[in-house]
């Protein structure tokens, strides 16, 4: 196989009250003997913070779809537990030496949810449903042919060499999960439910849970010994997996003391301190987990103005909106991506954090802001985004803006993002992106998706040059100027990255935090 080829407390107590005041309540690893003592239990339940906006994995970002949909789909090609490319649905795979052909070999006996067998055919239809409707299909840009000369082979061509290619096709932010050939003229959020991961679907009550079972017809990777990533040798320990929708986070922290709930996703940092000796809960870090942030439209007033955006971004105190959104779980960088991330630079740094309301009063009366309503987006569902909308719109108010917060669910916040019209700032974190790099990162800023609704012809060339640079200082000198372009023009108001707690029952075993909860190779003791 080629192809491994930080303000004053005066000032945060106010915030914290005006927040206060408001009414919206709103791997494992199964190598060794000692991990299989496994036994088969009735359910799992985990308690998950939002409701997905679909389950259609080619057309969302969301980290709520995610979580239940890489149950159900998988991949040709995932990342392992270091983000490297690794096979999944794949066998093997050949790059020609012109670096314009990709040839797949297709694991065989695989079997759909319906019963069946997985060929290159439905690889190749899946593929050309997300050339289609897929949010990040820039992926498939260069891709001039796709074939399936025989059941196990499937081809790809490329119009010129793609150094990042199998990197691209392996990413799971909106992951191009391989469904039946019969699903391919779907629209996007209308997919059957049907793929070849370890769990099928059953059931999605609204605001109540999404029920998957166990495929008893599932064949575990063999080639690998335990969780790998999203892929590796995934064994159900259960008959069934509910994913509860509990969106209130007291709610989500009185299932796991009670044992309602085995896990859940997201445990806040207070309840976190206080449960930290109770012998009945484990609670796990997950550093990094997203860059705390908002879209920027370019196509509504008065962020359509750069002064205006500019104003915004030079208001802005990021160590108190997450000192108060987090409660203290944090960390403060200007970068896109992680440090420790071989992309990682500094690029803009001097426009991040400048908390300078004077300059920003400055460039409102620049541009010549009479008054016109901002409005912000935000959604109750995740309290960090909920918290830190309250927080920027009384920032911005104080340098002269009128401010109008909108708050939804989580599902319809989503739907609203898609409405150029209908918001100047979306709230949002972006997480699965800076982890593996800076390619998936940067595809919401680029045509065809771009958050922005406005296409910036510079952004999209310093994308096709990224993923065309032929060695990596090229590329990551490519990402330097890109990350500064987003700072300059404002696409993106990141704000700081957030630390995440999750937490599980103590008699849940096998369970390893990851950007996603990874429910196979979890087994419950006793």
């Amino acid at each position: 196989m080629t192809a491994r080829n930080t303000t004053a407390p005066c000032r945060r107590n106010l915030v914290r009250s005006v927040i206060a005041g408001l009414s919206i309540v709103v791997f494992g690893i199964l190598s060794s003997p000692a991990a299989l003592a496994q036994k088969h239990s009735a359910m799992l339940a985990i308690g998950q913070e939002a409701t997905p906006p679909t389950l259609d994995p080619h057309f969302s970002t969301s980290v709520a779809t995610r979580n239940v949909a890489m149950h159900i789909f998988e991949q040709l090609v995932t990342r392992d537990e270091n983000n490297q490319v690794i096979p999944e649905l794949a066998d093997s795979w050949q790059i020609s030496p012109d670096q314009l052909t990709y040839t797949f070999k297709i694991r065989t006996g695989l079997k759909f949810h319906n019963g069946k067998e997985l060929t290159s055919a439905d690889i190749k239809a899946s593929f050309e449903r997300y050339q289609r409707i897929g949010l990040a299909r820039v992926t498939l840009a260069p891709v001039v042919a796709m074939t399936a000369p025989d059941g196990a082979t499937f081809v790809i061509k490329v119009s010129k060499p793609q150094p990042v290619f199998l990197e691209e096709l392996s990413a799971f932010v909106v992951p191009i999960a391989i469904i039946p050939a019969e699903q391919a003229d779907k629209e996007g959020g209308k997919l059957d439910l049907i793929g070849t991961g370890p769990m099928q679907f059953v059931e999605w009550v609204p605001d109540s849970h999404v029920r998957l079972k166990r495929f008893d017809g599932y064949k575990p990777d063999t080639r690998y010994k335990g969780s790998e990533g999203f892929g590796g040798r995934k064994q159900v320990w259960f008959d069934t997996v509910d994913f509860k929708i509990v969106k209130e986070p007291s709610a989500r922290v009185a299932g796991l003391e009670s044992g309602q709930l085995q896990i859940i996703e997201d445990l806040p940092a207070e309840s976190a301190k206080r449960l930290a000796g109770n012998k009945n809960i484990v609670i796990y870090d997950l550093k990094n987990f997203w860059l705390h942030g908002a879209w920027v439209n370019f196509a509504r007033p008065p962020t359509n103005d750069l002064r205006v955006r500019r104003a915004i971004q030079s208001a802005l105190d990021m160590e108190e909106i997450m000192e108060i959104a987090t409660d203290g779980a944090y960390t403060l960088q200007p970068g896109l991506q992680y440090p420790g991330n071989p992309y990682y630079v500094t690029n803009g740094a001097a426009l991040y954090n400048a908390k300078d309301p004077k300059k920003a009063a400055a460039l409102l009366k620049e541009a010549g802001y009479n008054g016109e309503e901002l409005v912000i987006i935000t959604n109750s569902s995740y309290q960090s985004m909920y918290k830190a909308a309250q927080v920027v719109a009384e920032q911005l108010k104080a340098i002269g803006l009128k401010v109008r917060v909108d708050v939804f669910d989580w599902g319809t916040a989503m739907k609203h993002r898609r409405e150029k019209d209908a918001w100047n700032l979306w709230f949002t974190g972006q997480g699965t992106g800076p982890s593996i790099g800076p390619f998936t990162a940067l595809k919401d800023v680029v045509s065809p998706q771009k958050n922005q609704f406005v296409a910036d012809p510079t952004l999209d060339g310093l994308f096709a040059e990224l993923v065309t640079g032929t060695t990596f200082e090229a590329r990551k000198a490519t990402f330097a100027k890109f990350q500064e372009r987003v700072y300059d023009q404002v696409l993106f108001l990141k704000f700081g990255d957030l630390i995440r707690k999750q937490a599980a029952r103590s008699n849940v075993k096998g369970f390893v935090p990851y950007r996603i909860p990874r429910l196979w190779n979890v087994w419950v003791e006793g």
